[in-house]
């Protein structure tokens, strides 16, 4: 496994656009639990601080991260990370939110990454905590609240 993040491009948006966490393949624009990558990309061109990345496995999309400062709520977040159904289950996950923290670390006065999940969404919630994120007893639209403190 060689996971790596690269920019969303003209080359790179289609493919990016149709990747799903829906069994079926079926697009939807908001899905289970995060929203499409469309709605993302087209989020973080109209609010600033948001940074989108492909997911990679060498030449292979795997899935989506939208990740940066949000200044909604005033601090750095891990706003998506999506793998697509089809590469579910085999620790993408996993690499991709390692990648996606080495990035933010690199963010000048980036002391702390945030992250909101829905509370039924118990994999991600297993994932998060084995990355030491830790529950700050915040709801925020619905979602739990993580923090990761880097320092």
């Amino acid at each position: 496994m060689n996971i790596h993040l690269r920019d969303i491009d003209k080359e790179n948006w289609k493919e990016c656009i149709f990747l799903t966490t829906n069994k079926e393949g079926k697009h939807f624009v908001c899905e289970e639990f995060v929203a499409s990558n469309a709605l993302s990309i087209a989020q973080s061109r109209i609010q600033n601080g948001w940074i989108t990345k492909a997911i990679y496995d060498e030449d292979t999309m795997v899935g989506f991260t939208m990740y940066g400062f949000s200044y909604d709520h005033n601090f750095y977040e891990i706003c998506r990370i999506m793998i697509d159904h089809k590469y579910q289950g085999k620790g993408y996950g996993r690499a991709a939110l390692s990648k996606v923290i080495e990035a933010m670390k690199t963010f000048k006065n980036c002391n702390a990454i945030f992250l909101c999940f829905d509370p039924e969404n118990q994999i991600g919630k297993q994932l998060y905590e084995r990355f030491n994120f830790k529950d700050t007893g915040r709801v925020i639209d619905g979602e739990l609240l993580y923090r990761l403190d880097l320092e």
